[in-house]
């Protein structure tokens, strides 16, 4: 189905060219570390009401200070500019003026739980946010964001976590201007995990290394994770759900996707996990259901040699399961489930996949025998479809796919090899049995 590749290459031209993903105004501001201008003494602990300075009482704690927010409308903005923990009771809200960044955190080892942040700008140059962090080993947990553009905002900082928090979208703007739900700048060694996030715009990490995304839920995104100059990143345990893309990676290296849920992607843009022009990928044990594409590869891997494997994926009930643009060469696809798709592999230019490697894999339109009882088939699976080929070339006849016109199509081109395609993939070890995660 050709007339996906526009759409999915308009999508990335779109965040290319969004100002909300562009650097960061100005940089991060500074982290606070160093300031000798704070009150001295051992650290205190302290309770703000809801009417009382929240600002006014951070500046008279020392450094390691504990603060207590009663439960009420604590009004913000506030910056955190010193080491301390700012914990919420049941009810707790810190609300900003509907302008600027609501809470700032630019001090290092700050800990934030059990608040609502509320109540952010909406200027996308100025880069508006509920929470920015801009300091190291930054603890939010258990903190719902809403009413921001942006939600969470990690600048230039390492070793922060942010655990159990929900995001929820502006759904008052389109998808596009919405901020994104969780972003990471030129930040690495960070884990984020067990988040939720809804009606975002995308999770975008950018230009930043070695973080863990870890049993987080993106619902109803553009982007569920979206890593840009991105390398030894890590994505386990997630589920993306309705999104227009699952995960995407581009010009990344080191990219390991484990055991994620992606499912719902539909739309012509819509892809469960996306690759380009990136090295070193690894992707296991996924689940890639009911998308429009389950798999995208362009230029993946980069170099000969290179490393892309695909092993123990379910790759099910998508209108494609694998999509390659272009000609690919040194793909591994190893032991997944290519179940029922309406095209299992696809290749755009009137390419083929036969650079790539496949084997072990489960094909549910493998009409092979197992005589010897081994598992795997006697004979090779090859991926050749006359309606898949006709349906490249006049993207028009993707309306026939699943019917019966379709599959008569198919039976001609078995029938009369002189009118049948050459082979997209070939499989020389087909499985049996399905196997991929389940």
């Amino acid at each position: 189905m050709r007339f996906a590749l526009p759409g999915l290459l308009l999508a990335g031209a779109l965040v290319a060219a969004d100002p909300g993903h562009a650097p960061p105004v100005g940089g991060a501001p500074p982290q606070a570390a160093a300031r000798t201008d704070l009150p001295g003494g051992p650290p205190r602990e302290a309770r703000v009401e809801p009417g009382e300075a929240l600002s006014a009482a951070l500046a008279a704690l020392p450094a390691g200070s504990s603060v207590r927010l009663g439960a009420g409308v604590h009004a913000g903005p506030v910056v955190v500019d010193r080491p301390l923990s700012l914990v919420g009771e049941p009810g707790a809200v810190v609300q900003g003026p509907g302008r600027g960044t609501v809470l700032s955190i630019v001090a290092p080892d700050v800990r934030v739980a059990d608040l609502r942040v509320t109540g952010g700008g909406a200027n996308p140059t100025a880069g508006d946010a509920g929470i920015l962090v801009a300091g190291d080993r930054a603890v939010l947990e258990r903190v719902r964001v809403d009413r921001a553009l942006i939600g969470i905002d990690l600048r230039q900082v390492q070793g922060a976590t942010v655990r159990d928090c929900h995001v929820a979208g502006r759904t008052d703007l389109p998808l596009g201007q919405r901020g994104d739900g969780i972003r990471l700048w030129e930040s690495r060694d960070n884990l984020v995990q067990g988040n939720r996030l809804e009606d975002v715009r995308d999770l975008v990490v950018w230009y930043s290394d070695d973080n863990r995304f870890v049993g987080n839920e993106v619902t109803r995104a553009r982007y569920g994770t979206h890593f840009m100059h991105a390398d030894d990143n890590v994505v386990s345990g997630s589920v993306f759900r309705d999104d227009v893309v699952g995960v995407f990676v581009m010009y990344s290296r080191g990219v390991e996707l484990d055991g994620n849920l992606v499912t719902g992607g539909k739309g012509a843009a819509g892809v469960g996990l996306g690759f380009k022009e990136s090295e070193g990928v690894i992707a296991r044990g996924n689940r890639l259901v009911g998308n429009t594409t389950g798999i995208y590869l362009d230029t993946t891997p980069q170099q000969v040699g290179g490393l892309a494997r695909f092993e123990g994926n379910l790759v099910a009930y998508n209108d494609v399961g694998l999509r390659i643009h272009g000609s690919q060469v040194g793909a591994q696809f190893v032991g997944n489930s290519f179940h029922e798709n309406l095209a299992q592999v696809a290749v755009d230019g009137r390419g083929n996949a036969l650079g790539s490697r496949f084997a072990g894999n489960a094909w549910s339109d493998y009409a092979g025998y197992d005589l010897d009882r081994d598992g795997y088939g006697d004979l090779p699976h090859e991926l050749r479809r006359l309606s898949d080929t006709l349906r490249d070339r006049r993207p028009a006849i993707a309306f026939f796919a699943g019917t019966p016109a379709a599959g008569l199509l198919d039976l001609l081109g078995a029938a009369f090899p002189m009118f049948g395609p050459a082979p997209l993939a070939r499989d020389e070890r087909p499985a049996m049995r399905r196997g991929g995660a389940t």
